[in-house]
């Protein structure tokens, strides 16, 4: 089956058509009129760049960000003034037109080749689209020479790809700048985090234990130390990070470390001993908001939604964590199924790094009540108010409209941000799996072809790619490969897993399929997993347990289209 993904795919909420030149032309002069006779005009000069940036600044203030993005390029490209290439490159950036943040921001690079502001917008740009040999190398301009760097030099960098979602991409970059630099330890930290996130953990205790080397007089690092316990919990060796926890503990006292530890705790399930920790960290240092906060996650976690509800409250007014409480607050109330206090949390957040979600979160109540427009309206107000997440917030519209069978109106979302982010994958994907049940097969592979292309080693692009030919044409020779490959990169996933195995009963390998297919189904209750372990527990002759599992299945899913279609195949 195709991968699954977390939250909703999509795109744009169709972004503005256009506007002419000459529109903008009349906007600027207030669309006066004038009665006196005029001389015919010579044939009109191609406008200069300051044409194109004043268009661009009528445009901007305007809203009309994609004309806006536009001028600012053309702007650019006319001019040898490297000023005019740098706001066509922060503007674009800004707000999402990565194709044309890329091409201004080397035309930025190339006017002033020691900017390192434009080498730094080129390397976010280059890893989005997994262009990492081109993102090192501008990395390394950007640092300039390796001898020269300091630690000041390497956080900056970091905390500019720390905003990055291509995960193993930046991995590779610090790798890449690691291999050829003198190892300072905020260059051994960066690498040791990205490592992490990318869940690449030996390469992440490696690099942080070398960042805290005793052998090297540098001074102990928690940031470095906290990576080496998430690193080797995350690799399941829970008493060695615990341990490793405790002696950064006794090295050196005190709330942030007492804090790390009670977070290994909770990630290891031990919430009884995380809140232990909090509330005697509660009783020694009084009301802090770290602490406060903290223990309202792990009450969380555990389900105890009263105690975690009174943690949270107590930090709406604060400036840090304000926004987060919110938002939590409101998923206490969903849980305990109180929607119109879910609703009043999530209307309170109107900034910040919880907006988006909160906006998500609201427009999904409203589906989940069957009311479409107001979701629909919910996002688009977001993209109107916040035209610097309108992207994100087509992304999920996009989705609604594609689940509500309105499917033309998903797709042209989709083509439109594809036009400005034509190097995402994900959205290749979401287009490809949108083309393929409009029944247009060949552009669905040609999109998960491309999605391939980009990023050769994404579990989820190669997962699509190959079953998808599978299923179309039962091309299984050029499937296998693929979704092999899936399934090596991410072995315990459930959707890889369904695919192995609908390719191995393809193959008329029964008994393995059966097992990868009842190893899904037991990992992810999901229809189409169902359909494919029916199919083959019918033909293996237990036809009364394939029913079972259907008729399960179809009570959970009942507008599943594969599973209906299994059964008619078999039932009818």
């Amino acid at each position: 089956m195709q991968m699954r993904t977390t939250g909703l795919p999509g795109s744009l909420p169709s972004v503005a058509t256009l506007a002419t030149l000459a529109t903008l032309a009349t906007l600027l002069l207030g669309g006066c009129a004038s009665t006196t006779a005029r001389a015919p005009e010579p044939e009109a000069a191609i406008p200069g760049a300051g044409y194109h940036m004043l268009m661009a600044e009528i445009a901007a203030r305007r809203g009309l960000q994609p004309v806006a993005a536009e001028e600012y390029l053309n702007a650019a490209e006319r001019s040898d003034n490297p000023d005019e290439s740098q706001r066509a490159a922060e503007f674009a950036f800004q707000y999402g037109f990565d194709s044309h943040a890329l091409r201004a921001a080397r035309r930025w690079a190339a006017l002033a080749p020691a900017d390192s502001s434009a080498r730094l917008y080129l390397v976010r740009l280059l890893v989005r689209r997994n262009d990492v040999e081109g993102a090192a190398r501008q990395a390394e301009a950007a640092l300039g020479p390796a001898a020269q760097r300091s630690d000041a030099d390497y956080r900056q960098l970091a905390g500019e790809l720390g905003e990055e979602t291509n995960l193993e991409g930046v991995t590779r970059v610090w790798s890449r700048l690691a291999a050829g630099a003198p190892p300072l330890p905020a260059l051994q930290t960066a690498l040791a985090a990205a490592a992490l996130r990318s869940r690449d953990y030996d390469l992440a205790l490696a690099t942080a234990r070398a960042a805290i080397d005793p052998d090297i007089a540098w001074p102990t690092d928690n940031e470095a130390q906290a990576i080496i316990g998430r690193a080797l919990l995350a690799r399941g060796d829970t008493a060695a990070a615990l341990g490793q926890a405790r002696e950064q503990l006794a090295a050196q006292p005190g709330v942030e470390s007492e804090l790390e530890y009670a977070s290994l705790l909770a990630t290891a399930e031990r919430n009884d001993e995380a809140l232990a920790v909090l509330t005697a960290l509660e009783t020694r240092y009084g009301d802090q908001p770290a602490i406060r906060r903290l223990h309202g996650l792990v009450s969380l976690a555990a389900e105890d939604y009263r105690g975690a509800w009174e943690q949270f409250s107590g930090l709406v007014s604060n400036d840090d964590y304000g926004d987060e409480s919110y938002f939590h607050l409101a998923e206490i109330a969903l849980h305990q199924e109180q929607l119109e206090t879910a609703i009043q949390m999530l209307a309170r957040i109107d900034g910040g790094a919880y907006l988006l979600a909160a906006r998500d979160t609201l427009a999904r109540i409203a589906v989940a009540r069957g009311d479409v427009p107001s979701a629909l309206q919910v996002l688009d107000s977001l993209a109107a108010q916040h035209p610097e997440l309108a992207f994100q917030a087509a992304r999920r519209r996009a989705a609604i409209l594609q689940k509500q069978g309105e499917l033309q109106q998903a797709r042209a979302v989709l083509d439109d941000i594809l036009r400005y982010q034509p190097d995402d994958a994900d959205l290749r994907l979401a287009r490809g799996a949108l083309l393929e049940q409009m029944g247009e097969v060949k552009p669905a592979l040609a999109d998960m072809e491309a999605a391939v292309a980009l990023f050769p080693d994404n579990a989820m692009a190669l997962n699509a790619y190959g079953y998808t030919l599978l299923n179309h044409g039962g091309r299984v020779a050029s499937a296998r490969p693929l979704i092999r490959r899936a399934l090596e990169r991410q072995p315990e996933d459930p959707a890889i897993l369904d695919s192995y195995g609908w390719l191995l009963y393809r193959q008329g390998r029964m008994d393995e399929a059966r097992s990868y297919l009842a190893l899904a189904w037991s990992r992810l209750a999901d229809p189409e997993v169902a359909a494919h372990l029916g199919e083959v527990l019918w033909k293996q002759g237990e036809r009364d347990a394939a029913r079972r599992l259907w008729d399960e299945a179809l009570q959970a899913a009942p507008d599943s289209r594969p599973l209906r279609d299994t059964m008619q195949r078999f039932l009818d």
